[in-house]
């Protein structure tokens, strides 16, 4: 066989392999794709609904207890102010809550933010400047429930399963879980404090917006809470920088009348 036939052969080879490795990763991200797109989410949904009881309290209430250390600080609404807020909560619950959570509501101060946010097992902070923001009873139901909301669909479980799903198999994949035994309260606080996903958002508004319209025949004050957050912040307000944006959001409520 002549030198050159020999070096065609090789370089054919050479060929070859590079084909196969392309096609290897090729296959290997759309699988890690598939993985965290689908996978993760349906794996997540089943992990989170088999866990029992306890495990909520214990990531619900270490939760609150990191924010409380770290970020929050103690709410200045008055007395009168803040049992009204808990009587609308109760009176919403009454009627639309159905999961089996612990559903109590807190009072907190985060660095001047309107901002309202749901822990695992029902446990929903709401600031002091979202109750003020919130001018009218529709528009404080309106963020209640889209709180209450997610601990109907039981987003933030399913977030903290999936952070740590992720993890654990980055670790694995990488040789490296050594962080193990801290794995689920950093996936706690990393569940609360990453962007929601838009699905999960967008559920949370619609069962807002079928909860107002049950309630007062509209869902205006959705709108209006929107507005009001995104003038206050310039759409970077930290409530509203984890969720989709405004306009996908106000019309989804519009296609929902």
């Amino acid at each position: 066989m002549s030198s050159k036939i020999r070096n065609r052969v090789k370089q054919s080879k050479e060929t070859q392999w590079l084909w196969i490795i392309a096609a290897t990763v090729v296959v290997v991200l759309f699988s890690g794709y598939q993985f965290y797109t689908k996978g993760v989410p349906y794996f997540a949904e089943k992990i989170s609904a088999s866990l029992p009881k306890p495990i909520y309290q214990i990531i619900d209430e270490g939760s609150l207890n990191e924010l409380d250390n770290s970020e929050f600080s103690e709410s200045k609404l008055s007395e009168i102010k803040q049992q009204e807020t808990r009587a609308l909560f109760v009176s919403l619950l009454g009627t639309n809550a159905s999961s089996e959570r612990e559903f109590k509501l807190e009072f907190r101060q985060w660095k001047d933010k309107a901002n309202a946010m749901a822990l695992a097992n029902g446990t929903i902070v709401i600031t002091d400047n979202m109750v003020e923001l919130a001018s009218t009873q529709q528009e404080l139901s309106a963020v209640l429930l889209h709180e209450i909301g997610h601990v109907e669909h039981n987003h933030v479980m399913e977030s903290l399963v999936s952070s740590s799903i992720v993890f654990v198999s980055l670790s694995v994949v990488l040789g490296d879980i050594s962080a193990l035994s801290d794995l689920m309260m950093q996936g706690a606080m990393l569940g609360i404090n990453q962007n929601y996903s838009q699905q999960a958002e967008l559920e949370a508004d619609l069962y807002t917006h079928n909860k107002l319209m049950a309630l007062y025949g509209n869902s205006d004050a959705m709108i209006s809470i929107f507005e009001k957050l995104a003038k206050e912040s310039d759409e970077q307000h930290s409530w509203l920088s984890t969720h989709p944006s405004f306009e996908q959001r106000i019309e989804q409520l519009k296609q929902n009348p």
